[in-house]
């Protein structure tokens, strides 16, 4: 290493290391009650701030019991407090998901470093590239698809288990967190086209006759889908 350089990634102490003990029980405190997991993921679904009475309600629990689980997440450092101001009384707190994604494997995997390689590579080939890599998205879709799905919200059924949830706003297909959404900040037209393809390919493998672009992220978390459907006959 030159003298005076910056330090490379594997010469700076603790930055690739695997998760220690004390964050596996970060992990392991905030999920174990099932309570605190209906919360959490109920607020990563929403992506929207959201006040103590407003999650009791939405998970159903006691006002009490809500603001316990909320304060323990926060103290995990899972949440982020704020006050909603430009009300009369006092400001109520409001609670929000912390960036970034809930995980844990070990030793740590790199699978999205290795999908912003792969894909900021493959932007460099041009069209063709993102051809191909909606083209392989299709095929995925298609291996995963429902075959006679009523309507595109049902054949979406058929990719619910890779974690988004999508929702048919009219022509669009809205998943309101995309599961890709790391990788896609690195490379967007490449990620965006899998995405596109996968869903595609999903409502091909249904036997709906559908073709799938991306339109772009839709803030905090997700992402929206253009769906044509060819024009019928007079």
């Amino acid at each position: 290493m030159i003298e005076g350089s910056p330090p490379r990634p594997h010469q700076v102490e603790g930055l690739h290391e695997p998760p220690r003990s004390h964050e596996i029980e970060r992990l392991a405190s905030a999920l174990q009650d099932p309570t605190r997991r209906r919360i959490l993921l109920a607020l990563i679904r929403d992506g929207e701030p959201r006040t103590v009475d407003e999650l009791s309600e939405l998970v159903g629990v006691h006002r009490t019991v809500a603001f316990n689980h909320l304060e323990r997440l926060t103290d995990l450092e899972y949440l982020e407090k704020s006050q909603r101001r430009g009300r009369l009384g006092k400001p109520a707190s409001l609670y929000s998901v912390r960036l970034g994604v809930l995980s844990m494997s070990y030793p740590a995997r790199q699978f999205v470093a290795l999908a912003s390689i792969v894909a900021t590579g493959l932007i460099a080939l041009g069209d063709d590239a993102v051809a191909a890599a909606k083209d392989a998205g299709v095929r995925f879709g298609e291996e995963m698809a429902l075959p006679g799905a009523r309507s595109i919200a049902e054949a979406l059924l058929a990719v619910r288990w890779l974690g988004a949830d999508y929702d048919v706003d009219g022509a669009r297909i809205l998943a309101a967190n995309c599961i890709f959404l790391e990788a896609c900040n690195e490379a967007r037209s490449i990620v965006c086209g899998v995405h596109a393809g996968i869903l595609e390919g999903a409502l091909r493998g249904a036997g709906i006759a559908a073709t799938v672009e991306p339109q772009g992220p839709v803030p905090p978390h997700g992402c929206a889908y253009a769906v044509t459907r060819p024009k019928r006959a007079a």
